[in-house]
């Protein structure tokens, strides 16, 4: 469907201060391309307070940004309100600044190129009245748990840098195949991104310096739950480490072993990684104190956890 995009004159608010005129766009504008946006910078058909501007200004409280009439193919994303009302309910703390929900298995975080229904798009439908909501962080598509949502640019910003400083901290359970030795408990490592499959880190020899720490939760037949801290925050640290092992998560179609993933979906008739993120602590910016949340196993999980005792 052809449509007229015309946002005509945005006033910078507070949310948005500093930010990179670029960058700013491509939020608001996700349907152009950024070849396109990065062109009416340069063209100077988008303007700030009736000026010409780079594509790196850091724009200002106030600011007045001058966009054109755009003609482009919009493909519309339609949020049916039954996944609306059912993504309420993944909702385990929220305040003025901050989100915080138990993201379900099987659905992106972000738009993805093959990718309409996600995670934060879902949820700015819930809030439509909310000027800013983004991703503090990701979790892999396979993997549920605590996932953070921030209502304010400066509370990501101060969020981000506690995330890189692995300040935030996080602990997983996981079910593995496989009877995990006792005396595995910390787990060092390289990771590096394979130059030629984006979604998959797995050179140990180099890269960044990957730390886990692992513990038994209870042994099954030929399974272990086991919780897990990550002490560093690389891409599928904990399914590449525990595959590095030789005791893969059950379920990981990438790490994994498929001819044992498909006879453990064959007998018990549920196909996801058994990951799951089930706390998260952060120093909150705003009310200056510690937020401790947790986020409850699914359904699924627990149903071949009591099947295997």
């Amino acid at each position: 469907m052809v449509k007229d995009f015309f946002l005509n004159f945005i006033k910078v608010n507070i949310n948005s201060v500093n930010q990179r005129i670029d960058n700013y766009l491509f939020k608001i504008i996700k349907i152009l391309p950024k070849s396109k946006i990065y062109s009416l910078l340069r063209k100077g058909n988008i303007r700030v307070n009736k000026k010409r501007i780079s594509h790196n200004y850091r724009l200002k409280i106030n600011d007045i940004i001058r966009i054109p009439l755009i003609n482009i193919k919009k493909k519309e994303i339609y949020i049916d309100k039954y996944i609306i009302d059912k993504f309420k309910k993944y909702i385990i703390y929220e305040d003025k600044y901050i989100l915080a929900i138990n993201k379900p298995y099987g659905i992106s975080v972000h738009k993805g190129s093959k990718i309409n229904l996600n995670i934060i798009d879902i949820y700015r439908s819930i809030y439509k009245n909310e000027n800013f909501l983004e991703l503090v962080h990701r979790i892999d598509k396979s993997t549920s748990g605590v996932l953070l949502i921030s209502k304010n640019l400066n509370i990501l910003r101060y969020l981000h840098k506690d995330f890189k400083e692995n300040k935030i901290k996080k602990k997983y359970i996981a079910l593995v195949h496989g009877i995990w030795p006792s005396n595995f408990k910390k787990i060092e490592n390289y990771i590096s991104r394979n130059r030629y499959i984006s979604y998959i880190t797995r050179n140990f020899n180099n890269g960044k310096l990957s730390k886990t720490l692992f513990s038994v939760n209870k042994y099954f037949n030929q399974y272990t739950l086991l919780d897990i801290i990550p002490l560093s925050g690389r891409n599928h640290q904990i399914r590449l480490q525990t595959s590095y092992l030789g005791y893969p998560i059950v379920g990981d179609n990438i790490y994994g072993n498929k001819k044992i993933n498909y006879l453990f979906f064959k007998k018990f008739g549920i196909k996801r990684l058994f990951l799951h993120s089930y706390f998260l602590s952060f120093f909150h910016p705003f009310y200056k104190k510690n937020i401790k949340l947790c986020a409850n196993l699914n359904n699924d999980f627990l149903l071949i956890l009591s099947n295997l005792i």
